[in-house]
């Protein structure tokens, strides 16, 4: 139990983002209060214990400069809070050398806190483990005789018994071991709780799966902990890119569910200006700021290939494929995109770990997706994946097995399974597909690929799969005690009021409907349930294009005969 002395405490931050957390220890000092989150036991009484004292001194410091700090939402406040309490902040302060900062030579702290450490970009798991090594040897320098250090760390990373459920020795950051190199030892593990610090925020995405009491994190569980009865499942917890770097060509490969990679997925397009004091190093400054929160990986050949790019972001991809010339966009050939699905992901983390071990295990990994679909009711834009896979002789034949323990979990709540083009759907009224099941005697692999927003909706008889999105406390309570799907819930809104419209206008040849679909989402902001395209019409060749002569237009198809009718729009107020 770490506690303050009266006399106050000098507390040291180390890696902080957005400076939310040093904020709210600054509000604390501020209120002079020692009981702000009574009756928690959890990271946040701690927060208070630490600043509970008359004459906390709290120095918070982050690696990036000054200009890039304030580049984060709402860091420029909290700066100001820290220093208006009291407080110092530091930029540029690498946490793994604080005895040669400047600032910092000659001081010694009572704590030194790190939250959620990350080596960022092309880091792995070795790649943490030394930062945390260096961390902690680093701490010692700066570290009173009573001191301790504090880290934050997401489930499984450090390896230990705490970690529900325990990632493998090898595949963890082994805390307690890199904590032993400078000679501390690990006497306390508290969940953290990052919802109660004061207006503490995250600068990573954390999403859904974050949360334990919510519904799409409890269908997960409930999954995953059915699954363990009957197989050894390993969950991947390293946070994943929510960018990656691929072509068309590679995505129907791996995602056939998706059927147009070029209009039905989230392409980035890094804006090129040419200016007189335009570096070969401009393009990358770009997108390093827009990539600042995400951890890119890159193969081998990527790598060399972005290595060759002087005077512009070129999007390259694999073997075969080329950049387009300056200026053009590269959707066509590859480029950087928001992950329309895990799968591509999958395939890099199959080989990493198929390569150190080949024993029946169940791998899985759980995560946010983007889909530029169309608006209809059970066709979310953004949703988390869910997929699993396993090494086995003859993988075809463990197909029946896990079809078999599918179907008696998610039978009862009305999902089915069918086979179709040698993959087994699972779909249920009214959503309709929510993931597939199938076989790679290539690889010896099973793979099970599942939307869980969708699987969530269905267990808990949501009726709008928005609600996953609701902010709304009566929405959220229902889920606080983390209620068996055998618990649905009930909604609170009775006879929800419908508007449909009919929308038609004019569009020239570059017309593209998923962008419409996208204006509609965007300017409604997801209060359209639906948009379904009626009719279209064509302009008669034959007749004078001249504006003041009318023109004769004629349907293309027969369901509709009334020009007036382009869009039904359904919008439904929740």
């Amino acid at each position: 139990m770490m506690t303050s002395s009266e006399g106050g405490e000098a507390v040291l931050l180390v890696g902080e983002g957005n400076f939310s957390f040093s904020a709210a220890l600054g509000r604390i000092v501020a209120t002079d209060t020692n009981d702000i989150t009574s009756g928690t036991d959890d990271i946040t009484r701690e927060t208070d214990n630490i600043a509970g004292g008359r004459g906390l001194r709290i120095t918070a410091t982050c690696l990036q400069t000054k200009e890039e700090a304030l580049r984060h939402h709402g860091s420029a406040h909290n700066i100001h809070t820290i220093t208006h309490s009291g407080g110092e902040v530091l930029f540029e302060v690498d946490c793994t050398r604080l005895s040669e900062c400047v600032c910092l030579r000659g001081r010694q702290f009572d704590r030194v806190i790190f939250n959620f450490p990350h080596c960022g970009r092309k880091s792995g798991v070795k790649k943490n483990r030394l930062l945390l090594k260096h961390f902690f040897l680093s701490c010692v320098g700066v570290l009173k005789e009573e001191g301790e250090v504090l880290v934050s760390l997401c489930n499984g990373q450090g390896g230990t018994p705490a970690d529900r459920p325990m990632r493998e020795w090898h595949n963890s950051w082994q805390v307690v071991a890199m904590a032993a190199e400078a000679g501390l030892i690990l006497n306390e593990v508290r969940p953290f709780d990052g919802e109660k610090p004061d207006s503490y925020q995250s600068t990573g995405y954390r999403g859904f799966l974050s949360n334990s009491n919510h519904p799409v994190r409890l269908v997960q569980d409930f999954l995953v902990q059915a699954l363990e009865r009957e197989w050894p499942v390993s969950m991947v917890t390293e946070p994943l890119p929510l960018i990656i770097h691929s072509s068309p060509q590679r995505l129907n490969a791996c995602c056939p569910e998706i059927q147009d990679t070029h209009t039905h997925c989230y392409w980035l397009h890094p804006s090129h200006t040419h200016t007189t004091s335009h570096t070969p190093s401009d393009d990358h400054k770009h997108i390093d700021t827009l990539l600042a929160d995400t951890h890119i990986t890159y193969d081998s050949e990527d790598e060399g290939r972005e290595r060759e790019c002087s005077n512009r972001f070129k999007e390259c991809v694999g073997e075969g494929e080329e950049c387009v010339g300056e200026g053009e966009e590269c959707v066509g050939v590859g480029g950087y995109m928001l992950r329309p699905s895990l799968l591509p992901q999958m395939e890099i983390l199959r080989e990493e770990r198929e390569h150190r071990e080949r024993e029946e295990v169940l791998h899985g990994v759980s995560g946010l997706v983007f889909q530029r679909v169309h608006i209809s009711p059970w066709s979310p834009p953004a949703f988390h994946q869910l997929l699993l896979w396993g090494a086995w002789p003859k993988a075809s034949q463990s197909i029946p097995d896990l079809r078999r323990s599918l179907e008696r979990l998610l039978t009862p709540y009305g999902l089915s399974l069918a086979e179709e083009q040698g993959s087994l759907w699972l779909a249920a009224e009214p959503m309709g597909r929510l993931g597939r099941l199938w076989a790679d005697d290539l690889t010896d692999g099973v793979r099970v690929c599942l939307n869980l927003d969708l699987l969530a909706s269905l267990v808990y008889s949501l009726p709008d799969w928005r609600l996953l999105w609701s902010p709304d406390p009566r929405f959220l309570n229902h889920f606080l005690l983390r209620p068996l799907p055998e618990q649905p819930f009930h909604p609170f809104s009775l006879f929800p009021q419908s508007f449909v419209y009919d929308i038609s206008f004019w569009a020239g040849p570059d017309w593209q409907e998923a962008a419409f679909h996208a204006l509609v989402r965007e300017a409604s902001r997801e209060m359209v349930e639906n948009v379904t395209l009626i009719d279209t019409y064509t302009p008669n060749t034959q007749t004078d294009t001249h504006p003041d002569v009318p023109h004769t237009y004629t349907p293309n198809t027969q369901t509709d005969t009334h020009p007036d009718d382009g869009f039904d729009v359904r919008m439904v107020l929740m």
